[in-house]
């Protein structure tokens, strides 16, 4: 297991003196396609007022403010374990982390967790055992980690999980998307833009490529279902099938389900790996393409971005998570929690919707790669 150290990029002395200036948070990058406004996130526990966050933001050499409600970590050490970092979504969202922590003066403690509930129960003994004064914990298996979470607790130090929630027998808040809200409103566009390449009486039938041992999967792949059918009530579910949320076992699985269902015109991936492994294998059947099968993507990550611009390629709609306005939300829910203005033992949500983009607006594309992805290339359309 390898584990980061980033160090304060900011002097004491500016750290002590750099609240100068207020900041509100950012607002949330516009989405290319119509999609809903990013939900509010619950009202948080009223503080007491000898531990209210500061009102003033810390600012850097470079004179970035540090986000509003982050300026209770100020100074401190924050643990975070990245459900995997060979994800691209991930890679982005952790250079977002990484910027917040050099405009805020916060030392981090980054771990890999490499898609594996071991590595991270490790992580966060190792991160208790460094008495850090926060965690931020993108897990994996929910009933594996709330041990750790309790013992973390337990130990004083307030945790958040992200993206997947944490089980049953823990209580901490969560920071994620409404998982089936931007994906019913893509099962509604992808229903339309079928019909609209294939015809109004086309038969629909769709193949979700699923990873059932995760609910926010389930709950987002049951979203586009349900948007798609209500849009097309003659549509049908032919197969459901387990891509493990990993890019070689979904182009097994999806090589699986084409040959018993080789009628497949609309696919689903819950995640961007199932979508990449689902259209690779569609590619090799000869099914690749936009005039045979109608696909929708779930992460919105640049490779998928890349395959949404060509005109050939089944890729069509993509649901969008948001790297900088999520990793924003961590670090905020987490200050909350330290300055005493959300509880750090009770269940709350903080959730910021998804985007839905399409390939209509090159221009919008490019400019969600740059302000999410760091992108320094344009897009340019491809056959």
């Amino acid at each position: 297991m390898k584990i980061r150290t980033i160090g304060l990029l900011v002097a004491a002395t500016l750290v002590a003196a750099a609240c100068s200036t207020g900041s509100a948070t950012p607002a949330p990058t516009a989405a290319p396609a119509a999609t809903p406004a990013p939900t509010a996130a619950p009202a948080a526990t009223a503080a007491p007022a000898a531990t209210a966050a500061p009102t003033t933001a810390p600012t850097t050499a470079a004179g970035n403010a540090c986000p509003a409600k982050a300026q209770a970590l100020t100074g401190k050490t924050i643990g975070v374990i990245y459900l995997t970092e060979a994800h691209p979504y991930y890679q982005a969202h952790m250079k977002w982390t990484e910027q917040f922590a050099t405009d805020c003066g916060i030392k981090l403690v980054e771990v890999d967790g490499k898609a594996d509930p071991a590595v991270m129960s490790s992580a966060m003994d190792q991160l208790i055992a460094q008495k850090v004064d926060g965690i931020i914990f993108a897990l994996l298996d929910p009933a594996a980690a709330d041990p750790s979470i309790n013992d973390a607790l337990a130990a004083g130090i307030p945790v958040i999980t992200f993206a997947i929630k944490q089980g049953a027998n823990a209580h901490v808040p969560f920071v994620g998307i409404p998982e089936n809200v931007a994906t019913e409103a893509a099962g509604k566009e992808a229903a339309a833009r079928f019909h609209a390449k294939f015809g109004a009486d086309a038969a629909a039938k769709l193949t979700i490529v699923d990873c059932p041992t995760i609910q926010a999967v389930v709950d987002r792949s049951d979203g586009f279902v349900k948007g798609f059918t209500e849009t097309d009530p003659k549509a049908k579910v032919i197969d459901r099938i387990d891509g493990g949320c990993a890019r070689e076992k979904a182009v097994k699985a999806m090589e699986d389900s084409i040959q018993a269902h080789p009628d497949v015109n609309v696919v689903y991936g819950g995640n961007g790996d199932n979508s990449l492994g689902a259209l690779a294998a569609l590619q090799g059947a000869g099914l690749g393409t936009s005039d045979k099968v109608f696909l929708t993507s779930h992460d919105g990550s640049e490779p998928e971005i890349q395959e949404l611009v060509k005109a050939s390629s089944a890729l069509k709609l993509s649901v969008a998570n948001r790297p900088k306005e999520l990793s924003q939300a961590t670090l905020e829910t987490l200050g909350e929690v330290v300055s005493g203005a959300r509880a750090k033992n009770q269940d709350s949500n903080v959730l910021v919707e998804a985007a839905v983009l399409n390939p209509d607006d090159i221009n919008a594309l490019n400019q969600f790669l740059h302000d999410e992805y760091f992108a320094t290339t344009d897009l340019v359309a491809a056959p």
